[in-house]
């Protein structure tokens, strides 16, 4: 018994056996083909036609609600079973951890470049207060008709007979006002971040994110249960393009990275597993709404300079990968409930060995193998160093 209080046997046979993902076999006529996407994309209807929730439940809950309810509902995520894939004890951790808060007092970049790609009326309200402070009276009438001015008020009361009390239960009325609004307050370099994004929004591909926008059901979660483990599953996919207006079903994501090119980024989306994220948005979007989702669209946003955007359309290998990589850590999760076994890296040692992992470090460090061509001179005398007297 661990201080976490769980066992730590071995757990034989947690991962399941089978072929090197190397030599996959699988049906490709389960995703769109690049070119078919392009198509559809062409084919685009004028109107976007509203899918409701409900024509979507079919074998499981499809529903419009906050992300605090799906963080609180029980089912795995993908977050959680990319956990397990390191060690079942990883999982075990985070399983615990998972709905701690987090500090949201700040203004939080990737939060809020999601929710404006998603919803770009978002960037039109962005706004810097002006530079006053709420602890003279003089700065707390300025931000007072700063609001006033935002919000078209006619504001000619005189506020100089007002105490600083009340001034600044007026400013935080109108604060919370303007953020029920819609309206986001950055600072003026955060300001200055969002505009080239927005620009890099609105002229990427000659306006193809905004014209798809248009046609995105956002956000929504998905409840369901996996039919070979029974384990309750829930996903909650930045976007879905539906075939009412797509012509097929498509999972939109949009991610924020620190990547200085796209092949970088590639790398990024490998270290951080997001073809197990895809692989289950398909697998289960499919199952809970009883129709094919066959491909996935990525948004690509870089909060480093230059700021730029990317759309990317996911290979059908990689997003395979990502299923059978899903599979995989369900089984995990499984069979350590089952058993009450979490053990941690020694999970990744063979069978006996006492939790002692056979390391090979990666192939690229072969390339300090290759051979350097020095000149044939005596030491020391060509670098500007004399021999050492003997």
């Amino acid at each position: 018994m661990s201080d976490f209080g769980f066992d730590v046997f071995d757990l034989t046979g947690a991962a399941p056996a089978g072929e090197p993902l190397a030599a996959l076999h699988f049906d490709r006529e389960e995703y769109t083909p690049f070119e078919q996407l392009l198509e559809h994309i062409r084919q685009l209807p004028d109107r976007p036609d509203r899918v409701p929730v409900k024509r979507l439940n079919v074998n499981g809950r499809v529903v419009s609600d906050s992300m605090e309810r799906y963080l609180s509902h029980a089912g795995e995520s993908s977050s959680l079973l990319k956990e397990a894939l390191k060690s079942p004890r990883h999982y075990l951790i985070a399983r615990t951890s998972e709905l701690k808060s987090k500090n949201t007092h700040h203004f939080d970049f990737g939060t809020f470049v999601h929710s404006a790609i998603l919803e770009p009326s978002k960037f039109s309200k962005v706004r810097v207060l002006p530079q006053a402070s709420k602890t003279t009276a003089s700065g707390c009438r300025r931000l007072i008709r700063y609001y006033w001015e935002l919000f078209g008020i006619q504001g000619n009361a005189d506020l100089s007979d007002q105490k600083i009390g009340a001034l600044r239960v007026q400013i935080d009325t109108l604060h919370t006002a303007a953020k029920e609004a819609g309206y986001t307050f950055i600072k003026e370099d955060d300001a200055k971040i969002v505009d080239v994004i927005r620009i890099a929004y609105k002229t990427y591909g000659g306006g193809i994110l905004p014209k798809l926008m248009r046609y995105v059901k956002a956000e929504t979660s998905m409840y369901g249960t996996d039919p070979d483990t029974g384990m309750k599953v829930k996903i909650r996919p930045d976007g879905m393009l539906l075939e009412e207006n797509f012509g097929i079903n498509a999972i939109l994501s949009i991610k924020t990275t620190s990547a200085s090119s796209v092949q970088a980024f590639y790398n990024e989306c490998a270290k951080y597993r997001y073809e197990l994220s895809e692989g289950m948005y398909l697998k289960v979007a499919s199952e809970i709404t009883g129709r094919p989702f066959t491909a996935t669209l990525m948004v690509m946003i870089q909060n480093t300079a230059p700021f730029q955007i990317a759309l990317i359309f996911w290979d059908a290998e990689d997003l395979q990968i990502g299923k059978y990589k899903y599979a995989q850590a369900l089984d995990i999760v499984k069979r350590c409930k089952a058993s009450g076994s979490w053990p941690g890296f020694d999970a990744l040692a063979e069978e006996g060995a006492f939790g002692i992992i056979q390391g090979k470090l990666p192939g690229y460090i072969k390339s300090e193998l290759l051979p350097q061509y020095l000149p044939d001179v005596e030491v020391g005398t060509k670098c500007g160093v004399s021999p050492k007297a003997t």
